[in-house]
């Protein structure tokens, strides 16, 4: 249940056409409904105790620009939303409001900031998908690898032709020379 002003009605007096054919005036009640959350009930509270922002910044220890983002409702513009609730309760005990209805609609107002965030946080799952920058590296990797294993397979296997002759022993046997002649 949301914290919310007092219900104001007021009378309207409204001319409008029947039909396109004549105008009636009638008196309609206007119903004024504002939703506080605790960001405007700190900033009326702090407004009517005629401090600055700065000033509570100061009395409170809190860095520049706090007051306002709380008064605005940006928890997660704090450089550490874990700690709002902390924030609003101080802010809140310094301005002499009610505690439990400001900390109440703090916590409405964050569990309808967090059903938004997961509405707007969940997608559809993609599955990952590898950059070509990657792919290019991968197959330039690839041939190099192909390329030196192909040079070294050079060294190793040798032709036969290019082999070298083994030493044969002479086959015809050498003509004998005669001396007694």
């Amino acid at each position: 249940m949301r914290w919310r002003c007092p219900t104001f009605t007021r009378s309207q007096r409204s001319t409008r056409r029947i039909n396109g054919a004549r105008d009636l005036t009638v008196d309609t009640p206007l119903q004024v409904d504002a939703f506080v959350t605790p960001g405007t009930m700190l900033r009326s509270a702090r407004l009517q105790t005629e401090l600055s922002e700065r000033e509570v910044e100061d009395l409170l220890n809190l860095m520049p620009g706090y007051v306002g983002i709380l008064e605005r409702d940006d928890y997660q513009a704090l450089r550490s939303p874990a700690f709002a609730r902390g924030y609003v309760r101080a802010y809140g005990q310094l301005m002499k409001l009610e505690e439990t209805e400001l900390l109440r609609a703090f916590d409405e107002q964050r569990e309808h900031w967090e059903k938004e965030k997961k509405r707007v946080e969940t997608r559809p799952l993609q599955l990952q998908r590898t950059g070509t920058g990657v792919v290019i590296g991968l197959v330039i990797l690839l041939a190099m690898v192909f390329a030196l294993w192909f040079w070294q397979g050079q060294d190793e296997v040798i032709p036969a032709s290019v082999q070298p002759n083994e030493v044969q022993a002479p086959t015809a046997e050498a003509p004998q020379v005669n001396y007694e002649d």
